[in-house]
């Protein structure tokens, strides 16, 4: 689809984005209507005791940021993984650098390619307490695992989402949230970001699906580019 195109439709994305988005602002100068709101919330989840490892993985900026809004007591030698260059980024706001950034948006991939990296040592995964643990499947029976819950989503009741020519979806629980109140529409195009929201999505009975090549804001507009809308 051409820009000239897609302007005038509408979309939905799943979660509220900055002022400085580049989604954002790649909308608007396209003269794209834009809805962004989360259909889910976190609260912290507090822990008391963290498990000495080799490595700490991250799947998402939230379990980031709980993470280390406890001050956890870590070792010096501690070895940072990351599904994407987006949470790299916000990692380093807090002093850390990733040994580890996966790349593309295939989960089953990012976690075969950290396998390799860390052979037999062990991962401590922050995460939401329903985290469907994709990465943590994947890997070897060499590996030691520590599950860390530090937040928990809740899925919010009170929204309308009004209809929306593309839908982007940012993870399974705003799917769960969007499909309690709201059914896909078959001239809606949906976006999902990473493979775990695409099979929650073929679970509603969504098979047209795209993904982007990279998390990132840029790669989530080039996946918008690909719709195809019949006239």
């Amino acid at each position: 689809m051409t820009l000239q195109e897609l302007s005038g439709k509408t979309i939905f994305f799943s979660r509220k984005l900055k002022a400085d988005s580049q989604f954002k602002k790649l909308a608007k100068e396209n003269k794209i209507q834009l809805i962004d709101e989360s259909l889910i919330c976190t609260n912290e989840i507090r822990f008391s005791f963290t498990p000495k490892t080799d490595w700490i993985f991250f799947s998402s900026k939230n379990a980031i940021k709980y993470f280390f809004s406890q001050n956890p007591e870590l070792h010096s030698q501690i070895k940072f993984g990351v599904m994407s260059q987006v949470s790299a980024a916000y990692l380093l706001k807090f002093g850390k650098i990733a040994q580890f950034i996966g790349e593309g948006v295939d989960l089953a991939a990012i976690s075969k390619e950290f396998g390799k990296l860390i052979k037999d040592e062990s991962v401590l995964f922050p995460q939401a307490i329903d985290s469907l643990k994709t990465i943590q499947k994947h890997l070897s029976f060499i590996n030691t695992c520590y599950n860390l819950f530090v937040y928990k989503t809740t899925i919010k009741t009170n929204f309308t989402i009004p209809y929306c020519d593309i839908l982007i979806f940012t993870s399974p629980s705003n799917v769960n949230a969007y499909f309690n109140k709201h059914k896909v529409e078959t001239d809606q195009r949906v976006i999902a970001i990473g493979t775990s929201t695409k099979q929650k999505l073929s679970d509603y009975g969504i098979r047209d699906v795209l993904m982007p090549d990279q998390f990132s804001e840029e790669g989530l507009f080039d996946a918008v580019l690909k719709t195809e809308f019949t006239n």
